[in-house]
């Protein structure tokens, strides 16, 4: 299938599962193609027919977005270099999971748990020690009569109960031999995991003079400010628990298209967005986002000086 009819395959499991959906439909290459929220849920997808284009650059975007944003980045495709995906089980690249256009559908709308996820030479699980303790105790079986009967050492059926990881096909001998489930599903989306992301307030070097101003500004005023690529917004400014999705740019034709991206972007994300710019053109918003002069700017002296203006004039917008 080639990458449109997964995204537009993937659009459809979303809308069935009860999501709400919005497609960055860009002209240039971006970081995530599908946000979709469903109550605390927040899914950033990032869609590739093969999973290996994934580069190491677009995850670190992508865990960026993830930690800022409170949702969980997912890569869905088809294929790697070598092999179609199998279904129901996940791929990791560069720490974030992926998954079958089939695998999402299961999933989210079957309930069935993915169990299995891809590792060197085979296909692994996550033991739950707590599951496997009981049921072994439950069972009578000591870790020597169970080592025996799976034929490996006692050490390795101690790390076993331990929690380490195990072969698929281990797993299931250990689930017959003790008659109970002991396998920990994989958590695509439901307890967001919290990134550590390096170096957060980059260099802002490569933005054009206008851009490089405004940005200077927000962090002279207080501002954390964090440049992200590949996106329909140049950075993410964070003062407290305040994130404002920050657009920069002057003023022409091209801003009202860009605008409309970042308005739905802001509508799924729960967040608000804020537009720099050179000069007025449709008075305080644009495509519903506030607008904010670099002129003005440049007489604000404190963080919420921006919220309250960009709380007005989101107010007279609407």
């Amino acid at each position: 299938m080639e990458r449109e009819g997964i995204l537009e395959a993937v659009k459809k499991i979303l809308a069935d599962a009860k999501f709400q959906v919005s497609v960055l439909d860009s002209a240039r290459p971006m970081s995530f193609d599908i946000l979709a929220r469903r109550g605390n849920i927040l899914l950033i997808i990032k869609v590739l027919t093969n999973i290996d284009a994934f580069s190491e650059e677009a995850a670190s975007d992508l865990k960026t977005l993830s930690s800022l944003l409170g949702g969980s980045p997912l890569i869905i495709g088809e294929k790697n270099s070598l092999n179609l995906l199998e279904d129901n089980v996940a791929y990791f690249r560069f720490g974030i999971g992926a998954i079958t256009p089939n695998t999402l559908k299961n999933y989210l709308i079957e309930g069935e748990p993915v169990i299995a996820y891809a590792g060197p030479g085979g296909l692994y699980v996550n033991i739950d020690e707590e599951k496997f303790k009981k049921a072994r105790e439950r069972r009578s079986i000591s870790i020597g009569a169970l080592a025996r009967e799976l034929g490996i050492s006692r050490r390795m059926a101690r790390m076993y109960e331990e929690g380490a990881n195990a072969r698929l096909e281990i797993a299931k001998r250990i689930e017959k031999i003790l008659g109970k489930d002991v396998v920990s599903p994989i958590d695509l989306h439901g307890e967001r995991k919290k990134y550590l992301v390096e170096n957060l307030e980059k260099d802002i070097s490569r933005f054009k003079i206008f851009q490089r101003e405004v940005l200077s500004l927000m962090r002279e005023i207080g501002y954390r400010v964090i440049p992200v690529e590949r996106c329909p917004f140049e950075a993410f400014s964070k003062e407290r628990k305040n994130v404002l999705l920050t657009c920069i740019n002057k003023f022409n034709y091209r801003v009202i298209r860009k605008a409309k991206l970042v308005k739905d972007i802001a509508k799924i994300t729960e967040q608000e967005a804020v537009f720099f710019t050179d000069r007025y053109k449709f008075g305080g918003n644009v495509e519903g986002i506030p607008v904010v002069l670099k002129s003005e700017l440049e007489k604000m002296k404190d963080p919420e000086d921006i919220v309250d203006l960009i709380i007005e004039r989101k107010v007279n917008g609407e």
